[in-house]
């Protein structure tokens, strides 16, 4: 089992790597085309999730009756998260070298909104699938969205630039 989900985790990381090839060089294309290369990766992206998600949680038919409408529900919630997250990458990647303190501290202030959303939003659906089923799927659930999480996560933190701080703005 460990070097089938090791197999997933690496073709996910993959995957990941190529939906930062793909929104790396937006800041050069037009608004349309950055929409439209983030739906292009979205779709991929959510795909292969899901597909690392069936193999991880091996569930019964039962199981799988209550818990994939309720992921299709928490994944829908995070992508909306996920959405302004983006949003904010795209602004910070438009003031990006000469980013004014104003600016910095507005960044900040949403950014860190986001992640008490992201946690908010975790906890509750995390919850519901507590609910629906076993124990020790619940967490393996909550692993495996972690280990995907954390790679979106790096994936997009090594795209975008540390903020410059020798301005004086």
């Amino acid at each position: 089992m460990k070097t089938k989900i090791n197999v997933i985790t690496n073709t996910w990381l993959g995957i990941v790597s190529v939906l930062g090839v793909l929104i790396a060089p937006m800041e050069h294309v037009s608004a349309q085309s950055d929409q439209h290369l983030i739906e292009v990766a979205r779709s991929v992206v959510t795909a292969d999730r899901e597909t690392v998600v069936v193999a991880a949680m091996e569930l019964t038919d039962a199981e799988s009756k209550n818990f994939w409408p309720l992921y299709h529900e928490y994944r829908s919630a995070m992508e909306k998260i996920n959405d302004e997250l983006i949003d904010l990458a795209m602004l910070y990647a438009q003031l990006y070298p000469d980013i004014p303190q104003s600016q910095a501290k507005q960044l900040l202030k949403t950014y860190t909104t986001l992640q008490e959303k992201h946690v908010v939003q975790r906890t509750s659906y995390l919850k519901r699938f507590g609910k629906v089923l076993p124990a020790a799927k619940a967490l393996r659930f909550a692993q495996v969205e972690t280990r995907l999480d954390l790679l979106d996560q790096l994936n997009l933190a090594s795209k975008i630039p540390l903020t410059p701080i020798d301005q004086a703005k």
